[in-house]
């Protein structure tokens, strides 16, 4: 009997100790709802109530197709992608599913996405993003390697295809003044 509680034991530990905690949701008093918190992917859309926004942004936007098809022959310029969005916020809920929509359009795999969805106070509770310097969301941040080449923040500067063309070719999406 012994063995076989240690075994059980042991399996539970096991099984815990590999879960993966992604696409956390937690019930925040200071929105008054459900928020996705800490890393999640695109599977945490297909789950109320955050479907309700993502299908319909998804679905109702159309991506520049001149820039989808000059996005597709730059795309390997970028290595990864960092996304910190906040599941609460209105920029995020319209933003995030376009940025998916323009990605599967132009072919880029969702391995290259990091996404991060925050708290109202821009922050993750067990995960320091302090580095990161957040201050509105959602931010989108592309690399080349572990060198930022980028960012969109909260709203594109055009459209979200073509800032993101823009860092893809190194041109910059702020003008200086």
């Amino acid at each position: 009997m012994k063995t076989y509680c240690s075994a059980i034991f042991l399996l539970l530990l096991t099984v815990t100790g590999f879960s993966q905690n992604i696409n956390k949701i937690e019930f925040s008093e200071r929105v008054g709802n459900m928020i996705l918190i800490g890393e999640c992917n695109r599977d945490a859309f297909t789950m109320e109530p955050f479907m309700e926004w993502y299908d319909i942004e998804y679905e109702e936007y159309t991506p520049d197709q001149t820039i989808i098809e000059k996005l597709k022959k730059d795309i390997n310029n970028v290595s990864r992608i960092k996304i910190v969005m906040g599941s609460w916020c209105s920029d995020s809920q319209r933003e995030v599913p376009r940025f998916y929509r323009i990605m599967d359009e132009a072919g880029i795999p969702d391995e290259k996405v990091e996404l991060i969805s925050v708290n109202r106070d821009k922050m993750v509770p067990g995960i320091d993003i302090s580095a990161l310097k957040i201050e509105r969301v959602p931010t989108f941040i592309f690399y080349d390697g572990i060198k930022e080449q980028g960012r969109i923040i909260e709203t594109p500067v055009e459209t979200l295809e073509e800032d993101l063309l823009r860092i893809l070719v190194n041109k910059p999406l702020y003008e200086p003044e």
